[in-house]
């Protein structure tokens, strides 16, 4: 039985606890505790047939030499717009992703901000926080509630409908718009009528050349005053430019970002908006979450290298 030698670009979360389940397999990985940089990652695929990538690690041409011994990559997540695949298919390099192990725990916190946002919870604990609590008010930090409301899901793939699927117990009703109708329970339209008609609206989508800046202000300009946007998948579906200009003037009511663009974000003036809700990139920062995307990034790449060899 052949040993096959990985490299991870980071110490992957559990890795020493899910490194036993691979016997016989050396796993390395970079040390630093920064991103991993171009050099490191040159070097990996010079020496290693497997590598696991993340999500910061721009893989692409400049990274390999005549005498490249990858033969295969893994990401650690769902997305894989940080790998030139045209590339990496010219030189025979077989890439794979992770899908079910992130459905959840995205859907999860697309539900979390959805909810922070409608019930006003960070911005009323900031109030808290800064010492501004001198008396109550029948309407002070007054929200909403999510039944009879209508939540647009964009894009119905694993993680919306997983989201669809959560939102039953709120008693809200769910749309949803993809690239056709799904014939599901949820009720399929357009991305103009899921836009007028939304009270909240979040964003599921794979980033490609077509769907950059897929929320673009004629999108934003059908959204409600009183809507709230959600983005949980890469930042460059949505020009966040208008969306902060229509923030500021109330044209749209919240929004809440897990994915910005650029990554990470450290504009003073964006992330003082008052309606504005940034994490960052925690869609799978879950523990159950991650030791499942660790193994399954492993797994995945030791059985494309299985088939290859």
């Amino acid at each position: 039985m052949k040993l096959y030698k990985v490299f991870c670009a980071e110490k992957l979360p559990f890795l020493d606890e899910v490194a036993s389940s691979f016997p016989g397999v050396e796993i390395d990985y970079w040390p630093g505790d920064t991103g991993i940089t171009d050099d490191a990652l040159k070097t990996a695929f010079d020496n290693y047939e497997g590598v696991v990538s993340t999500h910061t690690a721009k893989v692409d041409g400049r990274l390999f030499g005549n005498n490249f011994k990858v033969k295969a990559i893994s990401s650690y997540g769902t997305g894989q717009d940080n790998l030139d695949k045209p590339f990496l298919a010219s030189k025979g390099i077989a890439t794979i992703a992770i899908y079910d192990e992130c459905t959840y725990s995205t859907a999860e916190l697309a539900l979390a901000l959805g909810l922070n946002c409608i019930r006003n919870i960070s911005t009323s604990s900031g109030y808290v926080r800064e010492g501004k609590w001198k008396s109550g008010g029948l309407t002070l930090f007054m929200g909403d509630n999510l039944v009879n409301k209508t939540w647009g899901i964009v894009g119905m793939g694993k993680i919306g409908t997983r989201l669809a699927t959560m939102l039953k117990v709120f008693g809200c009703r769910v749309i949803y718009t993809a690239n056709n109708d799904h014939h599901n329970e949820w009720e399929y339209c357009s991305k103009e009528e899921l836009l007028k008609q939304s009270d909240i609206v979040s964003l599921h989508i794979p980033l490609k050349p077509d769907t950059i800046n897929y929320i673009d202000e004629p999108e934003l300009k059908l959204m409600k005053k009183t809507a709230i946007l959600i983005n949980v998948c890469r930042g460059k579906v949505l020009n966040n430019t208008k969306l902060y200009e229509y923030l500021k003037n109330g044209l749209i009511a919240c929004a809440a970002l897990d994915v910005t663009d650029p990554e990470p974000l450290n504009n003073p003036e964006v992330i003082a908006i008052p309606n504005l809700l940034i994490t960052p990139h925690i869609g799978t920062a879950a523990a159950y979450t991650r030791k499942q995307m660790t193994y399954a990034s492993i797994n995945n790449l030791l059985e494309l290298l299985k088939k290859i060899d």
